[in-house]
């Protein structure tokens, strides 16, 4: 009975194995196409909605006076594969800048114009950004309303990538997926020079801190 017991248990997992294993690999299969720029006819790929997508941003200098504001989404899409998320991208409208915090319509035309100078994001030679997502790693026992996902991927900006990694909360139901992922990135990285203490010394009040702030908010469907 025992050795009978033993056989049937042994072709339950053989079976498992078996059953497990094509999928894993059809999946590495995906992945790979998706990082070589090919979208499989079987991944489900959503696009993004703009005018429901957002990025708001944060920047602060060394005495705590900040301005904030927001930009828009150009395009992008989430590629899903088995219910699985595999990667994606985010194409950022650079020409989109706004600033939110000053009122004024000439001092906010000013801090507009000098962001998009080259003293900052340089957007008449480079404007989109970039930010691609190569893995989402679950986050084990995350609280409900929490973030869910530890994302890697890169952040291009200015033709400059480097790679970046931040927790984002990601449901997916149906045909729609929305994400929100609060994070920090060092401008420095991307020439952004202006006011850096990287770049500048004896600042003093001037110094404006390298991390900006992006707080995003993505929606997307089939």
């Amino acid at each position: 009975m025992k050795m009978a017991y033993l056989k049937i248990f042994t072709m339950i997992a053989l079976f498992g194995v078996a059953s497990c294993a094509p999928r894993a690999d059809r999946t590495s299969e995906m992945m790979e196409k998706i990082e070589l720029g090919e979208i499989p006819e079987e991944v489900d790929v959503f696009g993004f909605k703009p005018a429901q997508s957002e990025v708001a941003w944060l920047g602060q200098k060394i005495t705590g006076d900040s301005h904030d504001g927001s930009i828009s989404i150009k395009s992008g899409e989430f590629y899903v594969y088995n219910d699985q998320l595999l990667g994606g991208k985010v194409h950022i409208d650079m020409n989109s800048i706004v600033v939110l915090d000053i009122t004024d319509p000439g001092r906010n035309a000013r801090l507009k114009g000098h962001l998009e100078s080259d003293d900052f994001f340089s957007v008449a030679d480079h404007p989109v950004a970039t930010l691609e997502f190569a893995s989402f790693e679950p986050i084990e026992g995350a609280e409900e309303g929490q973030p869910n996902y530890r994302v890697t991927g890169n952040l291009t900006i200015k033709g400059i990538t480097h790679g970046i990694a931040f927790n984002a909360l990601i449901n997916k139901s149906g045909n729609a997926i929305n994400a929100t992922a609060d994070f920090n990135f060092d401008r420095s990285k991307y020439e952004v020079r202006f006011g850096s203490g990287r770049f500048f010394e004896n600042l003093g009040d001037n110094l404006i801190i390298d991390d900006i702030n992006l707080k995003i908010n993505l929606v997307a469907q089939i």
